[in-house]
């Protein structure tokens, strides 16, 4: 049952709580050059959001890769836990979510991360007493763009949609999120590199500006 004054505060983790992108596209680039290719940045924009298993599907198909998917699921994911525990937190992330507990939001990672390696690296950067739940990719049926990570949150926190906010930095996750009945923003990592985002996000330049809404009582 949802808990009418509750407000929630649900982030995604790659590239938003935590500063991975330029490790995820080395994972990636390494992964491809496994298979004979070379990476494309455009691809790899196109495959932030979605689970990794997802992402090698896709891979897999576009490619025409021969070997079995689950050969394939299995050497993505080996090269990320090799360096993944490497990645620093985002500017400004433990400062915001000190500020939501302090003004007592419950706080979420919604992530198309694996859960147990989420929760590996919230131990490793310090931030896991700060996190109230946690939903991976692995834990719903369909991820994100689907609403599906969202409304388990929704479900885990007590929170009605509209006393959440989400913070996303991909299109896929600000499309999940607002397919939950969330209202969103989103984290711009290069003005100069627009993207096309769902029309209803609101858009924020960095997780400051996010503390700062929360301060405000966004």
């Amino acid at each position: 049952m949802s808990r009418s004054g509750l407000r929630a505060l649900l982030l995604d983790l790659d590239g938003t709580l935590a500063d991975s992108l330029g490790i995820m596209r080395t994972v990636y680039d390494h992964f491809m050059d496994s298979c004979g290719l070379a990476g494309i940045t455009e691809e790899f924009e196109k495959l932030n959001g979605p689970p990794l298993d997802e992402v090698v599907r896709i891979l897999k198909e576009t490619h025409r890769l021969d070997a079995p998917l689950d050969e394939l699921r299995a050497r993505y994911h080996a090269l990320a836990d090799g360096v993944y525990m490497d990645v620093p937190p985002a500017s400004g992330a433990l400062e915001l979510l000190q500020a939501a507990k302090a003004r007592g939001w419950t706080t979420g990672v919604v992530t198309s991360n694996t859960e147990i390696r989420t929760r590996a690296w919230l131990a490793r950067a310090g931030l896991d007493a700060l996190i109230d739940v946690i939903v991976g990719g692995d834990s719903v049926p369909h991820g994100k763009p689907a609403p599906d990570p969202y409304l388990r949150a929704l479900e885990k926190t007590g929170c009605q949609a509209d006393h959440a906010l989400a913070v996303e930095d991909s299109p896929q996750g600000a499309a999940a999120a607002l397919a939950a009945g969330i209202p969103t923003l989103a984290l711009i990592h290069n003005p100069k590199h627009p993207q096309a985002w769902p029309k209803d996000v609101v858009l924020v330049k960095s997780l400051a500006e996010v503390r700062a809404r929360i301060e405000n009582g966004a």
